[in-house]
This record gives structure tokens, C-alpha cells and sequence, in this order.
């Protein structure tokens, strides 16, 4: 059954300071420390592939270690490049300036950012997804912090609490209306979680490209000759490649079957239809350099019996609309916990 306006209630700011609110100040701890994680990642690998090459140890390991650090850099820098721009402004925004609700449409999207109208402003949102437009695009409406006197702005979209970087632009020339897609109580037809559950599949099948690059670069390590008179540590590397190749391959295997809940979120969405409950959080331990955590809540069902139930993965998207709204959304057959018409969906399953 698709029902557009089916009325689901999603944390929404307050008119108020931000930086007061818990979920909000996590997402900007993740926005401070994720770009230099990445970078000291990359930099750790760039150093490792110096010492190979200056020790002619692996050639083949070297340059994986240097793929994996512009891979690194190149599919994630430009992303902390415009957050880190932008955060300065951000922190004297979200400290110094209440939010406001205000009516939104958006008009324009592009690899570099969407454009949405506010007003009489327009405004460039980087890091707008999909589903955060349709929610945008439903609504009519966004939380906006500022703009600055240099033009910088705070956008919130209902149910999301990461902060997004937004800009004052000129319209632009040519506009279009997002479209709005139904959203249902069937799981499978519920269009937004279901995009978003895939493109977060997508998005953890990425970080295991590493892993396999460099269990391949062992293997080719393995099954070349050792020249006699070689290097005591070179020899060594050479014979130990194909155990370390085997412990690695393990723990992909290891990490594959950690993370295949949410691999599988897709089908678990699938799998029946959206109700309700009243859900109390218990626990979550999500922090800046790990923003998901399995989060322990109780539902208390409509005969009144309370059941606890496990969120796999909860991103702080989730935990903040438990504690603002006093629900959860569940797939009745205990699968999958998110909430329907927004970009929000875990594994979860009763204990």
C-alpha cells in the first residue's frame, strides 16, 4: 500500500541552539576527525611503501600500499576538503545563531552539490543525498542556521542531525522540481530506505578492496623466486607471504560475515510491512571514530507485552529518532528497523 502522506514522526531541530544537542555534536565530532584519520591513514601507507622500495623488499606490496593511499585520499578527500572549508564557519554558526524552519524547494542537483530554494536565497547543500532530497522534497521545508556575511550556512533536513555545508548562490539558470516518490508501509516498496539500504551495502563492500589488494600482492610475492644473497628481511617476507596471505584472507572473511546483516539489509526491508512501537533506548555506544553501534532498545507492542530488541549497526540518525519522537519503526517480521519514507533502515532482530 503506497500512502505519500503517511504521517511518520522524524527528529526535527528545535528552534534553538544546535551545538546543545547530543547528536548533533557527535556528527560534528566525525566531521573533525574523519579528514585526518583519512589523511594519516594514507600518509602511514605512503611511509610503509617507502621503507619496501628502499629495502627492494615488495615492489608489488609497495604499490599496493600506494593505490590503497590515493584511493583513499581521492574517493574521500574531496569530501573532507569541502567539509574542512566550511567547518570554522559552521562550529560560529551552530554556537552563535539559533536554527529557523523554513519553507524549501529544491530546484537544481549536480555532482557538486543541490541546489535548494529558501525564500527569496538559494542555497548550495553539498552531501545531499538521494533520499535526504525526497525528504526535503516532501516536507517543504529545512531547518537553516545562518547564512554568515560570507555566505556560509547550517542546513538541517527532518530526521537527519549531521550538520550539511551550504553555501549562498545565485539561481541558477535552469530549475527543475524534485519529483516526489510514494512512500509506503510495504518494506520492499518503500523506495527511500530501500535506496538507502543498497547504497550502504555498496558503500561497506568499498573498504574491502584494500584488504584484497594487498592479500594479491603476497600472493605474487610468494610465487616469485628469492634470489640468492638477498636481503635476510626481503627472504623473510618472501617466505612468510603466503601465511600472511592466508591470516588476511580470514579476516576478510571474518569481517565479511560481521557486516553481511547489513549486506543483506536490502532483503530484511523486504520482508514484510512497516508498524510502530513505543521503543525506549537502552544502550548505544557510538562515538566520533565509530558513529554505529548495535543499539539495544525495548518496544512495548500494542497488547502492552515489552520485547527487546537489537539495531545492528545503528547510525545516530536512528538512535536520535528514538529519543526524540519516543518510537521505532520495525518490519513485522523483526528484521529490519528504520523509518519509512526516510533514509534510515538497520538489521535488527529481537532477544
Amino acid at each position: 500500500m503506497d500512502d505519500t502522506l503517511l504521517s511518520v514522526a522524524a527528529w526535527r531541530p528545535a528552534e534553538q541552539w544546535q551545538a546543545d544537542d547530543e547528536s548533533v555534536e557527535l556528527c560534528m565530532k566525525v566531521y573533525m576527525t574523519r579528514g585526518r584519520y583519512v589523511l594519516l591513514t594514507a600518509g602511514v601507507l605512503v611511509a610503509w611503501a617507502a621503507v619496501l622500495i628502499a629495502l627492494g623488499a615488495s615492489t608489488a606490496l609497495a604499490v599496493a600500499f600506494l593505490i590503497i593511499a590515493v584511493a583513499m585520499v581521492g574517493l574521500t578527500g574531496w569530501r573532507w576538503f569541502v567539509v574542512g572549508r566550511w567547518l570554522p564557519a559552521a562550529k560560529a554558526l551552530l554556537s552563535g545563531s539559533p536554527s529557523h524552519r523554513l519553507p524549501a524547494v529544491v530546484v537544481a542537483h549536480k555532482d557538486t552539490g543541490t541546489v535548494v530554494a529558501v525564500g527569496d536565497r538559494y542555497l548550495r547543500v553539498r552531501l545531499l543525498s538521494w533520499g535526504m532530497r525526497q525528504v526535503i522534497a516532501r516536507t517543504g521545508e529545512i531547518t537553516l542556521v545562518g547564512p554568515d556575511v560570507k555566505g556560509n550556512a547550517v542546513v538541517f533536513v527532518d530526521g537527519q542531525p549531521a550538520p550539511l555545508p551550504a553555501r549562498v548562490v545565485a539561481k541558477p539558470a535552469q530549475t527543475t522540481v524534485e519529483p516526489v516518490v510514494p512512500v509506503s508501509r510495504n518494506g520492499a516498496q518503500d523506495a527511500v530506505p530501500m535506496s538507502h539500504a543498497r547504497q550502504r551495502a555498496r558503500a561497506l563492500l568499498i573498504p574491502f578492496a584494500a584488504p584484497l589488494l594487498v592479500i594479491v600482492a603476497l600472493v605474487y610475492d610468494a610465487t616469485q623466486p628469492i634470489p640468492l644473497l638477498t636481503d635476510v628481511r626481503i627472504e623473510a617476507l618472501a617466505i612468510y607471504s603466503w601465511p600472511i596471505a592466508a591470516f588476511g584472507a580470514l579476516a576478510m572473511l571474518a569481517g565479511l560475515i560481521t557486516v553481511s546483516p547489513q549486506l543483506r539489509l536490502p532483503k530484511l526491508l523486504a520482508a514484510g510491512q512497516w508498524q510502530e512501537y513505543q521503543a525506549v533506548a537502552l544502550s548505544w555506544r557510538g562515538e566520533s571514530r565509530r558513529p554505529v553501534a548495535d543499539l539495544t532498545v525495548q518496544l512495548t507492542r500494542t497488547n502492552g507485552e515489552l520485547r527487546r530488541m537489537v539495531v545492528k549497526a545503528a547510525p545516530v540518525e536512528l538512535v536520535a529518532h528514538v529519543h526524540a519522537t519516543g518510537t521505532l519503526w520495525i518490519i513485522d517480521a523483526g528484521t529490519a528497523a528504520g523509518v519509512p519514507g526516510y533514509p534510515i533502515a538497520a538489521p535488527a532482530r529481537f532477544v
